[in-house]
């Protein structure tokens, strides 16, 4: 893992605001990988989202459920 690289991408979305504006609309931790790479960062997705720490340096790491949920209910068809 690059944590040293991830570190500094975390601290650099402080005061980027195109890359702040572009992960922001990333659906997935492989995506802002990739726009993260397009800057000169080297992570992975996996890296992001084992990274333990939730709040670092006044960024704040959330992590959303995108799984699918389906409604099997006695209504559903």
């Amino acid at each position: 893992m690059s944590l040293n690289e991830l570190k500094k991408f975390l601290n650099d979305l402080r005061s980027n605001k195109e890359l702040l504006k572009l992960i922001s609309n990333a659906g997935t931790a492989d995506e802002i990988a990739s726009i993260a790479e397009e800057f000169g960062y080297e992570f992975s997705g996996q890296e992001l989202k084992t990274f333990d720490q939730s709040n670092y340096r006044g960024v704040r790491i959330t992590k959303q459920d995108t799984s699918p949920s389906y409604n099997f209910g006695e209504s559903g068809n």
